[in-house]
């Protein structure tokens, strides 16, 4: 009988645990501050003229939110860079650049380290959805001074890097992470989903269905199956002299782990698998213009 009766609790409590119903969404305190890292390593494999061309990239960044104010459900918070790093692999060689690196032989790196600690403002709301980013121009305000450079390459440079750190990609980079939490209360096995665009060298749509797959003391974890599908519809952009745009589809699987008192990622693993191709504008140099298969492979590490 008592061993009867002990399995029956078991078993009960097994049961609410199951059926409880937890809140996930940001819940963070203002004046405080929030780090996250990124490391981002992609692999990008065009097919040009039936020869493959690989480059890998690898993108690092830290970051500082300061929560301001919060007021509805949204919090307004000051964003700085602290370290930015990028390396670039192909069979021309290996070029790195680092924030923490600036000389005046190194032009990019000192660049990239007059980006670092130059606040913009964000407002993000408690489901993890970017509001509004202003004064992100600012990062990239003196890059060229003691450097003679002619405007055109001034231009181009500034159009790669706003590509990587300006408003539209960082809102799609980061909301990739963050836009994660549902509206309502769920339980352990429940499902739902979320919607959000990312401009980063190319449009593409995320659709992503999460489920709770653990909860303790401590934190929640999320994983995630996503699907990517370009914009048909956008518009070309200059890169070196040429209109261009990208074009993939794919699928995205990520596993988040989620503090249980201010909903702030603890970690986060982030894999996307891309495929498609790259458009060329028909010109006067390519009346027929051009389309380039390729593929991108993309992991990305979130810790805080």
């Amino acid at each position: 009988m008592k061993k009867l009766l002990t399995l029956a609790l078991i078993l009960s409590a097994a049961l609410c645990v199951q059926a409880q119903k937890y809140k996930l969404a940001l819940n963070l305190e203002v004046g405080k501050e929030y780090i996250q890292k990124s490391n981002a390593t992609m692999t990008i494999t065009q097919n040009f003229n039936g020869m493959p061309i690989e480059i890998g990239l690898n993108i690092k960044g830290d970051y500082v939110f300061k929560v301001l104010a919060a007021e509805n459900n949204q919090y307004d918070m000051e964003v700085s860079y602290t370290s930015v790093e990028m390396e670039m692999e192909s069979a021309q060689g290996k070029n790195s650049f680092s924030s923490k690196n600036a000389s005046e032989q190194d032009m990019m790196s000192t660049m990239l380290s007059r980006m670092v600690n130059k606040p913009f403002k964000m407002t993000m709301s408690q489901s993890g959805k970017v509001v509004d980013i202003t004064g992100i121009d600012n990062l990239f305000g003196g890059l060229f001074e003691g450097y003679d450079l002619a405007q055109q390459q001034k231009d181009q440079i500034l159009a790669q890097l706003k590509q990587s750190y300006g408003a539209k990609a960082f809102k799609g980079s980061f909301e990739q992470i963050t836009a994660i939490y549902p509206e309502d209360k769920v339980k352990l096995g429940k499902t739902w989903s979320t919607e959000t665009s990312i401009e980063a060298g190319m449009s593409v749509n995320l659709t992503t269905n999460f489920v709770l797959k653990a909860a303790n003391n401590d934190y929640f974890l999320i994983h995630g199956e996503g699907n990517l599908a370009s914009n048909p519809d956008a518009p070309y952009v200059k890169q070196n002299g040429m209109d261009m745009k990208i074009l993939v589809d794919g699928q995205l699987t990520s596993d988040i782990k989620i503090d249980r008192k201010t909903g702030w990622i603890i970690d986060a693993t982030i894999v996307q698998n891309l495929s498609g191709n790259t458009e060329l504008k028909a010109s006067e140099q390519m009346p027929e213009g051009m389309s380039i298969p390729m593929t991108i492979k993309t992991k990305s590490l979130i810790t805080n």
